[in-house]
């Protein structure tokens, strides 16, 4: 009976001091409804924030210094093209707009879309890298098949060389003597 008479008074005591407790000085407005935070300063509302004052604060996005590789980026475009492969292995290339897999059957060739001009390309064969490919797209100048693609690339790796045949060495053989030979 103790035990639960004195969790009642904690948990009223909890209650009323968190009901009881209001928060010191003014109302604090939106950020965006206030266009100059210098009338709201001064000692009696200390909890105003102005950002313009933090030397840490971010400058406007067009003030950043943006890479010379994004520049020359102009707008998103969709980029296609044909990936030969002249190998007589199976390879497999990541899909550029998903996470998915796209094969490659051997002498087979698919159609590739990119949404950036200059990109690098990886094939893989068996799950280990097979061929790397530095591509860069220019819109419509390469003709396969009817179409006008913006990238043609071939995988053409070296096969393995055939171990060379090594020609034998002929036998000399010694001739037999047609005679008896006598022992001791």
């Amino acid at each position: 009976m103790d035990k639960k008479i004195i969790c009642l008074i904690l948990f009223m005591g909890l209650f009323v001091g968190c009901a009881t407790s209001e928060r010191q000085g003014r109302e604090l407005y939106p950020y965006s409804n206030i266009t100059s935070m210098s009338a709201f300063r001064g000692d009696e509302n200390y909890q105003a924030f102005d950002p313009k004052d933090v030397e840490s604060a971010l400058p406007e996005l067009g003030d950043l210094p943006m890479p010379s590789s994004l520049k020359k980026e102009k707008r998103a475009r969709q980029y296609t093209g044909i990936i030969k492969n002249k190998t007589n292995y199976e390879v497999s290339v990541p899909a550029g707009n998903s996470g998915s897999t796209l094969v490659i059957p051997a002498k087979g060739f698919i159609e590739y879309t990119s949404w950036a001009r200059r990109f690098d390309l990886t094939a893989y064969y068996d799950g280990k890298p097979f061929y790397c490919m530095k591509i860069i797209a220019n819109p419509n100048t390469y003709p396969f098949m009817c179409k006008k693609y913006d990238f043609m690339i071939e995988i053409v790796k070296a096969e393995p060389k055939e171990k060379p045949i090594r020609k034998k060495k002929g036998i000399k053989r010694k001739k037999k003597d047609d005679g008896v030979k006598a022992l001791g």
